[in-house]
């Protein structure tokens, strides 16, 4: 399955050929992830994949870093409006981001096990962090802070866990779907961080 960043609005806010563009670089760096990992990729590779020329391409990014970036952006933003669906279907649960980025990682496997793999790479430390963020607005939006644990610690607590998590299911050949995945992990963080007067998920 050819890996597309879902892209659902985002042409109205500019220009319709730049976006396109935008998209197609995009999209070439998701596919060569999985194929050379993030640091073995040029310039050129995403040119070639993408069928543009280097000057169009240093029209929109300054290098491939910027790209890397907007890439990002755009993938856990696509996964955003996931989850937005998700709370809307399903109602209020302990952390809304998870399930679809279980989702998402089992559809594109060996995408997520590229961006998971190795800890010194660039993209997977951005990845973090994007991760940490969704944790943070979550706990800022449950008032975590007003309950006796200190906000940041929560926020790598439950993003560390989550990410480890991740990495494993991602890595193994285990029959849990995204689903059972999603369930386990509400499960351990609702116990995580039950003591300190925050919901738990229903389970």
């Amino acid at each position: 399955m050819a890996m597309k960043i879902e892209r659902a609005g985002e042409r109205n806010t500019i220009d319709r050929r730049v976006a396109r563009t935008r998209g197609l670089l995009q999209d070439a760096l998701i596919a060569l992830i999985p194929e050379q990992g993030y640091a073995a990729i040029t310039v050129d590779d995403i040119c070639r994949r993408a069928n543009i020329g280097r000057s169009t391409f240093y029209t929109h990014y300054a290098d491939k870093d910027a790209l890397r970036s907007a890439t990002i952006e755009a993938h856990l933003r696509s996964i955003g409006r996931r989850r937005e669906a998700a709370s809307q279907e399903t109602g209020s649960r302990l952390f809304e981001f998870s399930l679809p980025m279980f989702e998402h990682a089992h559809a594109f496997r060996p995408l997520h096990h590229a961006l998971l793999a190795s800890s010194g790479d660039t993209i997977h430390d951005e990845l973090r962090e994007r991760i940490r963020r969704a944790v943070r607005e979550e706990l800022v939006e449950k008032r975590i802070g007003d309950r006796g644990m200190p906000a940041e610690f929560a926020v790598q607590f439950i993003a560390g866990a989550f990410l480890a998590v991740l990495a494993w299911w991602v890595a193994t050949e285990m029959n849990i779907s995204p689903a059972q995945a999603d369930d386990l992990f509400q499960r351990m963080a609702g116990k995580g961080t039950g003591a300190w007067g925050m919901p738990r998920s229903d389970s």
